[in-house]
């Protein structure tokens, strides 16, 4: 989980000709792809539609009560990001969606053009790490009483409008890059949801299992390091990789995507 593309998960099937995996997605799409990518292991994938808060159901959907070992790949999948229409993405102007499973009620597009300034600039400091949070949440909440966001585009526009041209020049990365993401964050309940499955998720691992996860921000690798040391000074658990694992230089060359990866090992003793 999640199961995104399938790449790990046929990674992980081809270990072992006598493994069986579960994937689980909340987005349909991607559960329908992977169900082609994983053709070849027709008896030894099967597929979940939900999120980290049915992990349980999952199992029990198979009948499984502990597993040898358990992957969460956090955050928003390539195939999310290069599909503009899904509006991940500001690199091609979309409709402002976000949504990770598009049966949720409310789009980037509702909430940005509903909640209040206050509200909007915590979310952008707290799930961006954005300093200009209040200047760019002030703007926003008066460019919207002229027009409302619709589109990728227009926010991205007006997000970087905030932005001193010192600080462009400076930084590599777009202005809107840190807003985006922390509008993707709180909409899908991102963080409330990877809470939910470092409590939960190590009590299915049999002994010798491991609970492996792969985070992209600061603030889920923060949750998952200290959810793993505390597991580990409780005497249950293990932490085989004493340091967070990150990928080389020819990694992220191979793939520029994966240079914010980090990657943390809990295993269960017995």
């Amino acid at each position: 989980m999640t199961l995104g593309g399938a790449g790990h998960a046929h990674a992980l099937l081809e270990t072992s000709a006598s493994s069986e995996l579960l994937g689980i997605d909340r987005d349909r799409p991607a559960i329908l792809r992977s169900q082609k990518v994983l053709s070849a292991f027709a008896s030894r994938a099967h597929f979940f539609h939900g999120s980290f808060l049915d992990l349980e159901k999952a199992l029990e959907s198979i009948s499984w009560k502990k597993v040898e070992g358990i992957f969460a790949d956090l955050g928003v999948s390539s195939f999310q990001l290069d599909e503009a229409e899904r509006g991940f993405s500001f690199r091609n102007d979309a409709p402002l969606d976000m949504r990770m499973d598009q049966s949720s009620e409310m789009s980037a597009a509702d909430w940005i053009n509903s909640v209040d300034e206050e509200e909007m600039a915590d979310v952008f400091f707290h799930y961006g790490e954005e300093r200009f949070s209040r200047k760019i949440a002030k703007k926003i909440c008066e460019q919207r009483e002229v027009s409302p966001f619709l589109t990728t585009r227009a926010l991205a526009e007006c997000i970087e409008s905030v932005f001193p041209a010192s600080w462009r020049r400076k930084n590599k990365i777009h202005p809107a890059t840190r807003v985006f993401q922390a509008i993707r964050i709180y909409i899908n309940g991102e963080l409330d949801q990877l809470e939910h499955l470092l409590k939960t998720a190590p009590a299915y691992l049999s002994a010798g299992g491991r609970f492996v996860v792969l985070s992209y921000h600061s603030l889920e690798d923060r949750l998952v390091k200290r959810a793993f040391r505390d597991l580990e000074k409780e005497g249950e658990y293990s932490l085989p990789l004493r340091r967070v694992l990150i990928p080389c230089d020819e990694e992220i060359a191979a793939n520029p995507r994966a240079r914010s990866a980090k990657l943390r090992v809990l295993e269960r003793k017995s």
